[in-house]
């Protein structure tokens, strides 16, 4: 019997989001409501550029930077 092989844990580069007024992105309310905070600790962290496309994408040429922490 052979032995099934663990999943490697891939290594992520987790970032957040932050707007032009300098608030950190939330999450989705509402049906895809953006929602942002001015409070750093409540930021959602993400693992995934393409979602980071999709922010911008939602937010229609408003300008987004993601900041990355590790």
């Amino acid at each position: 019997m052979r032995k099934k092989k663990k999943a490697q844990q891939v290594e992520r580069n987790w970032f957040i989001v932050m707007n032009s007024q300098l608030e950190y992105f939330c999450g989705l309310m509402y049906g895809g409501e953006l929602v942002w905070c001015d409070d750093y600790n409540e930021a959602k962290p993400l693992d995934n550029e393409a979602k980071f496309r999709f922010l911008q994408h939602l937010c229609r040429g408003e300008e987004l930077v993601l900041d990355y922490i590790s």
